[in-house]
């Protein structure tokens, strides 16, 4: 196996085919020859029982011999031999001695074949491998009768033998064009061979197996990596190919791998019309996907389509997150830079000898700072922190005031930063939109986590939310701000659902309005 692990398809086809093709040949050609020798020994046997009993009932035969006439008995001999094959016969008189012999020195002299005394005192019929004239042989002894009145009396023996060197050669002469024709067989082997390969290697686009294997490894790993859902369908519009994301976006759908999946996505339109479409967007059951679909081509004929697509719900929350944290980034940077040129001026005023003046600056900065305290102390999370300082940059820099209440406390959460920001930068910049052109431009921040709930109340002194609209605010794509909003509500919702949380809103009878984030404290 190591042999071929580096070897083309190619060469292991070749190899396997001539492996085979040996391993039958063998095989056949093995019981082949053994039953053409037990054939050919057995046709041999039967034409030398025949071409004997032709001898040995032949009456111009029985006379010559009965009358001691060896040239007659040769004469016949010899013409029987010509129809015979030519096998080596020997003929004995009755009284034992050689009428016909294939070396004419021994014709008279006796016999030593207990064969033709078996023949010539029994009549025995006898066909066995015995030892010949010229060597091992399938030798018959047959007794040779002459018709006497009603009778018939044995005048003598006669034996028909053929060598086994000849039954030998008459094997490996069948043998021999068998052979010649397993050389065109395993030469047609290695031509399907050849062909065969040929052709794997044509539908695998010239790759050999471990190419391939390497490729399909490597896809698998980049298909689970993917965040985006991959689909693929061929021409009898069959799913063949579906990555765990488009799994789980199929599952969070409610949709099976059907037609309605396929006309969700478009893949059948794209399929019968071969069009490129980029960041098409696809509605269903409240859901908008953004999918992007190709064809697939065998030649110039489409042979299937492939799809990739994404919730534009996580995009929206992705992008959201990002221009969250940047918003932070930014207020924070402006309170760095705000704080260093309140550092220069008081530097300036000490430089200038205006104590008076540096210190009521100072006096003014504490008191600002000292306002604010109560969030470093009671509010513990610097997660949350972050984000109320960040928005209350933000909203003083829209002449927003954003307060926390002092009865306010919370302790280290184990929420992720990026959630908290979707669910409280949410709502605060909500709240922050909502007084902005208000002449009263108050938001009140309350947190406590006593009991086994967090509890977030962000109050505003907007101008409230119509009662009509209080059960549609949180669904996907309902604002009343204009096209491309209602995300972030739906955004908070879902984030706050994700760990057993929840959200309420109401509307005081004093104006604005109050949302209320409920988390438990302990999730898993």
């Amino acid at each position: 196996m190591r042999l071929f692990k580096h070897a083309t398809v190619r060469t292991r086809i070749v190899s396997i085919f001539l492996l085979l093709t040996f391993l039958l040949l063998f095989v056949w050609m093995f019981l082949f020859a053994r039953i053409e020798i037990q054939n050919v020994e057995q046709e041999y046997a039967q034409l030398s029982r025949q071409t004997a009993n032709s001898l040995a009932f032949m009456p111009a035969m029985a006379e010559a011999i009965a009358n001691d006439e060896p040239r007659e008995a040769q004469e016949i001999i010899e013409q029987l031999r010509l129809q015979a094959d030519n096998p080596i016969i020997t003929a004995a008189s009755q009284d034992g001695q050689y009428v016909y012999h294939p070396e004419e020195e021994k014709i008279g002299e006796n016999v030593d074949d207990g064969q033709f005394t078996s023949a010539i005192v029994f009549g025995s019929f006898i066909t066995e491998e015995d030892e010949g004239v010229f060597g091992p042989a399938m030798v018959t002894t047959a007794p040779i009768y002459e018709s006497v009145g009603d009778g018939e009396q044995v005048v003598g023996a006669i034996t028909v033998e053929y060598l086994y060197e000849d039954i030998n050669a008459a094997v490996f002469d069948k043998l021999s064009r068998l052979a010649f024709v397993a050389i065109f067989g395993i030469a047609g082997s290695i031509g399907g061979a050849l062909i065969l390969g040929k052709n794997i290697r044509r539908d695998t686009l010239g790759m050999e197996p471990a190419k391939i294997a390497e490729l399909y490894r490597e896809r698998e790993g980049m298909l689970d990596s993917v965040k985006e859902g991959v689909v693929a369908i061929n021409k009898e519009q069959h799913v063949t190919l579906l990555n765990p994301a488009a799994q789980t976006t199929l599952d969070a759908l409610h949709l099976t791998t059907d037609s309605t999946f396929i006309d969700v996505l478009g893949l059948s339109e794209t399929l019968k019309n071969g069009d490129i479409v980029d960041d098409d967007e696809r509605m269903h059951n409240g859901h908008v996907l953004i999918a992007s679909r190709r064809p697939l081509y065998d030649g110039e004929q489409i042979v299937g389509a492939i799809c990739s697509f994404r919730d534009k719900t996580d995009m929206k929350q992705l992008q959201e997150t990002i221009v969250q944290v940047q918003g932070y980034s930014d207020g924070l940077r402006a309170q760095a830079h705000e704080f260093k040129n309140k550092l220069y001026v008081i530097m300036g005023l000490l430089q200038l000898g205006n104590n008076e003046e540096a210190l009521e600056l100072i006096e003014k900065e504490t008191s600002v700072s000292a306002a604010s305290m109560p969030l470093f102390h009671a509010i513990k999370d610097p997660g949350v922190q972050a984000i109320l300082l960040g928005k209350m940059a933000k909203a003083a820099e829209k002449k927003v005031h954003l307060w926390v209440d002092e009865n306010s406390s919370l302790e280290r959460t184990a929420y992720p930063v990026s959630d908290v920001a979707i669910m409280l930068g949410n709502l605060l910049d909500n709240a922050i939109e909502a007084v902005i052109l208000e002449l009263t431009k108050e938001i009140s921040v309350f947190i406590t986590d006593m009991g086994n709930d967090i509890v977030i109340d962000v109050q505003d002194s907007g101008p409230g939310i119509d009662r009509d609209l209080l059960s549609e605010i949180f669904q996907k794509g309902s604002s009343y701000k204009g096209t491309g909003r209602g995300f972030g509500l739906s955004n908070v919702l879902q984030t706050a659902q994700k760990y057993g949380g929840d959200i309420d809103v109401s509307s005081p009878v004093e104006g604005g309005a109050v949302f209320s984030l409920f988390l438990p404290k302990h999730w898993e």
